[in-house]
């Protein structure tokens, strides 16, 4: 994005000296190529609400970015600087730190941040990644601007990569099933076959489908390669070897399991007899008839499905030779005389 008289500056890198973290930043890339895999924005308060309570802590944000940016805030910045990330003392929220200043106190991606230092183990509770702070100062038009803080950490990439994987072969395995009530029939088997119980713990609460072996491992979502777990022995495993997380005798005991799902996940759909009559054919799958009448007639229901639209016959007309042949002769001689 180009801005008359823009500034164009790399803010010093004090936040690593004095965190003491030894961190090189690679080279930044040009600002139209720069990906934006986490930011957020700091607007000038409005004057408007100068009388409310709420406006000096809301004005914080703003009133440190101008002091970080010194003389050039007063016109529209492009400044490359590292920033720290640091967490609370639960790990789960982030604040952002650009040379000792706190640009924002809980970052949206947290949940993220912190599921990435989970998995990877990061074996450190702060974190460095290259910023760019943009926008500011006053424009043509005559409006002032907020700034646009954008952060890239290339871990997260691999994040957003394998949850578009992991939804992708949700999809692959489900998707033979046509309906969602058919589909969550299938899950039910599968729990089924687990006794509905977590494989791990033997909860009977939130049960999820786990990759036996994670993505991140080379793992599918294929039959062959589930487990019923509770959410929390789920989130434990998170993307750990089967041989990290289950014991030997687990491993054991498991294969039958994993053996066993071929035939729950081979399916295919009868639409002859889906047509015929819906009812019977959910009733004839294995679907409960309460939540079979329930998904066809209730349109509340997670389930429902309409019912389908009759087409109407249309309506034929057939015109022989010898009246296409009056109608032409009449229009060439209408044609003549209104020459």
């Amino acid at each position: 994005m180009s801005h008359p008289e823009q500034v164009r500056l790399v803010l010093p890198n004090e936040t690593v000296s004095r965190l003491n973290l030894a961190y090189t930043p690679f080279h930044w890339p040009g600002s139209d190529v720069f990906p934006e895999y986490g930011g957020f924005s700091i607007q000038e308060p409005w004057d408007g609400y100068k009388h409310k309570k709420w406006y000096a802590a809301d004005r914080e944000p703003y009133d440190r970015l101008q002091k970080l940016l010194g003389p050039h805030h007063d016109q529209w910045i492009e400044a490359d600087c590292v920033a720290a990330l640091v967490p609370d003392a639960g790990g789960r929220n982030f604040s952002m730190l650009v040379n000792g200043v706190t640009l924002s106190s809980i970052l949206y991606e947290s949940p993220r941040l912190h599921k990435l230092m989970r998995q990877r183990k990061i074996p450190f509770l702060v974190t460095t990644c290259n910023t760019r702070i943009s926008g500011g100062g006053m424009m043509p038009d005559g409006k002032s601007r907020g700034y646009g803080i954008v952060f890239d950490i290339e871990a997260l990439r691999d994040l957003d990569a394998i949850k578009r994987q992991r939804n992708k072969e949700k999809g692959q395995l489900l998707n033979v099933f046509v309906y969602p009530i058919i589909a969550d029939l299938a899950k039910k088997k599968l729990f089924g076959l687990f006794g509905n119980r977590c494989f791990k713990c033997a909860s009977l609460d939130s049960l999820v489908i786990d990759h036996h072996i994670p993505i991140v491992l080379g793992g599918h979502l294929v039959p062959g390669n589930l487990v019923a777990l509770c959410r929390n022995c789920n989130n434990r495993k998170s993307d750990s070897p089967p041989e990290a997380f289950y014991s030997v005798q687990e491993l054991d005991r498991l294969q039958p399991f994993l053996a066993g799902q071929d035939d729950i996940f081979t399916f295919v759909f009868d639409r002859e007899k889906w047509e015929a009559d819906r009812e019977g054919y959910l009733l004839s799958l294995g679907v409960e008839a309460h939540l079979a009448h329930e998904a066809l007639n209730n349109s509340d229901h997670r389930f429902y499905m309409p019912p389908r639209i009759e087409r109407t016959e249309g309506v034929t007309i057939t015109i022989d030779n010898d009246t296409i042949m009056r109608a032409l002769q009449e229009f060439m001689s209408q044609n003549k005389v209104a020459r």
